[in-house]
């Protein structure tokens, strides 16, 4: 079975569970970039300096905009507003997962805030 190859992923949050996803896709070569996003400077510098991100930034913005698979690594409570942030201003095929351990408040946050754009 091939595997996805992907030409940019983004990982907002580059802590244990986004820095070992973006390891893996590096040592796998599932990706040619893999941007993490994050708001701490240090943590950041760190993950590119172990080689799970090829690209920093703390703007989620910018770092969604080219991105193939974008992958939310944060606590519960940060998941649904990193999901619509991203789904604002990502590619319209990309696509949009986390790593939560609970989806039940996630697709109701998501769903809420999505019911709100209808109207």
């Amino acid at each position: 079975m091939a595997m996805q190859h992907w030409d940019t992923v983004t990982i907002v949050g580059v802590g244990l569970i986004g820095g070992s996803i973006g390891l893996a896709l590096r040592e796998r070569k599932l990706a040619r970039r893999v941007i993490g996003v994050g708001r701490n400077a240090m943590k950041l510098r760190q993950a590119q300096e172990c080689g799970a991100v090829t690209e920093t930034t703390a703007d989620i913005v910018a770092g969604v905009a080219d991105a193939d698979l974008i992958v939310v690594c944060t606590p519960i409570e940060q998941v649904a507003p990193h999901i619509l942030k991203a789904a604002r201003h990502c590619r319209d095929n990309a696509l949009l997962t986390d790593v939560g351990s609970t989806k039940q408040r996630i697709v109701a946050d998501v769903e809420q805030a999505l019911s709100g754009d209808r109207g």
